[in-house]
């Protein structure tokens, strides 16, 4: 089918595609790797949904937006598509997709977060043995790939090397990169690390119907932050209104002091960080969709992963680093084209903190070196492991810059130990039993060494029997990283990673400082934000 004929079908509510959206889609069907640039709430999501459909194969959608995608693929499935939500399975629930998807036939879309791609073993195996199967790789969010600032996802900048260990260095299906805006330095970034063709952008990037206002409070006592905020959400008492707060613990100023001060004097009101439960997430989310929930408290992962297209307000109680930063987050607002508000509230005491944020962002050398010295304790033998819940943000950093710069690499994606499975087959049977004899306790790392076999060989064999389904789970196992130390961390490998890392942090401080100054200087957001991201009006 034709994209009209598609959009007819299974999308009669959209009476005509944007440019963008069309020549994207065309773009795509032609063969090509796109960038694509359109303002929140335009319908970026249409275009790898027609796209992929006329491609008639798998489209896989890589996105940080849990809430999100867990909404596009409830509607895929409510217009009769094949769909598999990755983020909303346990691991044994996923095990158990996976083996289906291997043994029988692809789903139409895919929706995985840019962690599952990039540390599970037994996805990657599986989409490689489909590979002829997927006719669209989609990278959602896709400044997130270049941004070091708050919340950075070193997953995001490894979607290029798991795509390569998928489908190989030069035989990558069709990408489509969608984002709603993103600066020139880190638009030649995703070009680059995408091998993008063609970058689509909307006429204008800017939204019309946002009416944005920046309070420079200062010092002043009385006209607190929290003064501030009071009034706004009695001015718009009624409508639904965001409140980024970007922090979630604290003595004031985060999602639960906020939460806790104004849910006394407004009802209808939440909170929503990572540390809630996922079931107080949904509840959250349905809520506020629904609009039994009026007011959030939020860090800006929800706000990124929500499509509620009748947010009327979106206040930044802290200060984001950037002007590109503050224009995706409350782009959230007015998605239905009607009249949508955005407050700022900058303070000193917002201003020093939001440096600290940003200097202690990027990762110091002594962590790099403490990483490396760790990872590269054992070098004698053939590898070495890690589980992935023994990262913590700072290793998980230091340990993907070493990735990077060629010292470290990841040979494997398999588990710890062989406890998690049983047979289910006769071949299934004899490997385990196999194993036995190497190691009572199934630790993988023992098994390699005594039985004389690779990492890689042994992985591989463990996901062939898995798919074939031989292996089942029978309890979640410790997923792990295997990986060698390719090279030694020299004083000239160091130093460039360092240097590279500092010239991060002072962009992003110097964007900052442009940024505040602006705001003191008297400015308007609309004028910022157009200067700062070079949108064209139309």
């Amino acid at each position: 089918m034709d994209k009209i004929t598609i959009i007819k079908k299974y999308f009669p509510n959209i009476k005509k595609l944007h440019i963008p959206q069309e020549k994207s889609i065309d773009a795509l069907t032609d063969g090509k790797r796109v960038l694509t640039l359109m303002p929140t709430g335009e319908g970026k999501s249409l275009i790898y949904q027609v796209a992929g459909l006329m491609l008639k194969k798998t489209t896989i959608v890589i996105s940080p937006l849990i809430a999100l995608m867990k909404q596009h693929h409830s509607e895929l499935e409510e217009r009769g598509f094949s769909s598999v939500f990755m983020s909303g399975l346990t691991y044994q629930q996923q095990f158990k997709v996976l083996t289906q998807i291997a043994k029988g036939s692809m789903p139409d879309f895919i929706f995985l977060s840019p962690e599952r791609a990039d540390t599970d073993g037994y996805l990657e195996f599986v989409l490689n043995l489909k590979r002829d199967n997927i006719g669209l790789i989609v990278v959602d969010e896709a400044h997130c790939i270049s941004q070091w600032g708050e919340g950075f996802r070193p997953a995001y900048k490894n979607i290029p090397i798991f795509l390569r260990r998928v489908f190989g260095p030069n035989n990558w299906p069709r990408v489509l990169c969608l984002t709603a805006t993103l600066n020139n330095d880190d638009q030649n970034q995703v070009i680059d690390d995408f091998e993008i063709d063609e970058v689509i952008k909307s006429p204008s990037l800017w939204r019309n119907n946002l009416d944005l206002k920046l309070y420079n409070l200062g010092t002043n006592k009385d006209k607190t932050k929290e003064v501030e905020l009071r009034a706004i959400i009695k001015k718009h008492e009624g409508d639904k209104i965001l409140v980024f707060v970007h922090r979630k613990y604290g003595n004031k100023g985060t999602t639960r002091t906020l939460y806790e001060s104004f849910s006394k004097e407004f009802e209808q009101c939440a909170f929503y960080d990572a540390d809630i439960s996922d079931k107080e997430k949904d509840r959250v989310l349905e809520g506020f969709m629904s609009g039994e929930i009026k007011i959030v408290f939020a860090t800006s992962a929800f706000g990124m992963g929500v499509n509620i297209s009748d947010i009327r307000v979106v206040v930044h109680y802290l200060i984001p680093e950037s002007i590109e930063q503050y224009y995706q987050e409350v782009g959230r607002a007015g998605r239905d084209g009607k009249t949508a508000y955005g407050y700022l509230l900058l303070s000193n005491q917002s201003k020093s903190g939001r440096k600290r944020l940003i200097q202690a962002s990027v990762s110091s050398e002594s962590s790099i070196k403490n990483e490396y010295d760790e990872k590269s304790s054992g070098k004698k033998a053939d590898f070495g492991s890690v589980k992935n819940e023994d990262f913590t943000d700072e290793k998980r950093i230091a340990f993907a810059l070493l990735v990077e710069y060629g010292v470290i690499q990841v040979k494997a994606k398999g588990v710890q130990s062989y406890k998690c499975f049983k047979a289910s087959g006769n071949a299934g049977k004899a490997f385990l039993e196999d194993i036995k004899k190497y190691s009572k306790t199934g630790l993988t790392k023992v098994i390699c060494k005594k039985k004389g076999i690779s990492i890689n060989d042994l992985v591989a064999n463990t996901w062939s029997l898995c798919a074939q389904g031989e292996l089942k789970l029978v309890s979640s196992p410790a997923k792990a990283l295997f990986y060698a130390i390719d090279d030694e961390l020299s004083d000239d490998i160091l130093n460039q990673i360092v240097n590279d890392q500092e010239e991060k942090r002072e962009k992003r401080l110097n964007e900052f400082v442009d940024f505040v100054e602006a705001i003191e200087r008297g400015e308007k957001a609309e004028a910022i934000v157009k200067k700062g991201l070079n949108l064209e009006v139309k």
